[in-house]
């Protein structure tokens, strides 16, 4: 039997993933004394990793193992996003509009390295993210639940996107 290595083993599981990301900025909607409730986008966000990363997970979904390149970049990449989410509170934590489009534009960013691990299309994921953020960083009269539910639609229709392109073990 031939078995046929695929150059984005896991696009589907980042489809899925960016969907459940997509609904988890939505959960951002709710508010706790004015402000974005985290803890519900939190719990969806968390959950959505840990079902991601579950080995059970990858072996029905991935059409095989991402290679050691794409692991490096992966890496890399939750580093970033780490480095870049922590820097945006570090500054801005007093101004919370600034600070969870700071974190939508370091999503954007960080989507960049995962280029070679799932594909050219991250590029206009990343950019679509990147525009939304600095738009909303520009015109600051607009409501950030605005820029949440961009952010939530963009992720999600790429997410379907993703799904719809992936190889299919099954």
């Amino acid at each position: 039997m031939e078995t046929h290595a695929f150059k984005y083993p896991r696009q589907k599981i980042n489809g899925i993933w960016l969907i459940i990301a997509g609904i988890a900025m939505f959960l951002l909607l709710i508010k706790y004394n004015g402000y974005p409730n985290i803890w519900p986008f939190t719990i969806a966000y968390v959950l959505g990793m840990i079902w991601q990363l579950n080995p059970k997970t990858r072996e029905k979904l991935a059409v095989g193992p991402g290679t050691m390149e794409q692991k490096k970049w992966s890496n890399f990449s939750i580093f970033l996003l780490a480095i870049l989410v922590f820097v945006s509170f570090q500054f801005f934590a007093d101004d919370y509009r600034t600070c969870w489009l700071l974190i939508i534009l370091a999503v954007g960013v960080h989507f960049l390295p995962f280029i070679p691990v799932h594909g050219k299309l991250m590029l206009f994921l990343s950019i679509s993210l990147i525009i939304n953020a600095f738009i909303g960083l520009i015109i600051t009269n607009v409501s950030l639940d605005v820029f949440f539910v961009i952010d939530g639609l963009i992720k999600i229709l790429f997410g379907s996107i993703f799904i719809k392109l992936s190889p299919t073990n099954f």
